[in-house]
């Protein structure tokens, strides 16, 4: 009777234990980073891990903006003369030209406004 009491314990301390171990690990998917800006402003990143473990930004949380909103930063790194923006999923695909004059393609993200890759 006894060993029966003591093995009916531990199986409810196991059930009681693995709902915690998945809400923990399904809390660990999300990181916030914090960073003060030279200003004072504090700025929020929400971060998750996809299938494979990479880190990497959670657009959910973010807004995303219009090509019109992120011409004025492109411009002061010396891009100009903007064609037609496509909008690839969260990215922005627009032809420039370069401050020499060249024809390029501006990988831009339509969340952050960063660019992605220059062709």
């Amino acid at each position: 009777m006894k060993k029966f009491l003591a093995l009916a314990g531990v199986a409810v301390a196991l059930m009681m234990a693995a709902p915690m171990v998945a809400a923990q690990a399904a809390s660990n998917d999300h990181r916030h980073v914090e960073r003060q800006n030279p200003r004072g402003h504090v700025s929020r990143d929400v971060y998750r891990h996809n299938d494979r473990g990479h880190r990497g930004p959670d657009y959910r949380h973010m807004r995303r903006y219009d090509f019109s909103h992120w011409r004025p930063g492109l411009q002061r790194q010396r891009y100009g003369h903007f064609g037609r923006p496509v909008f690839y999923g969260y990215y922005y695909r627009v032809p420039a030209r370069d401050y020499r004059g060249r024809l390029v393609l501006l990988t831009v993200n339509a969340y952050t406004g960063v660019i992605i890759s220059v062709r």
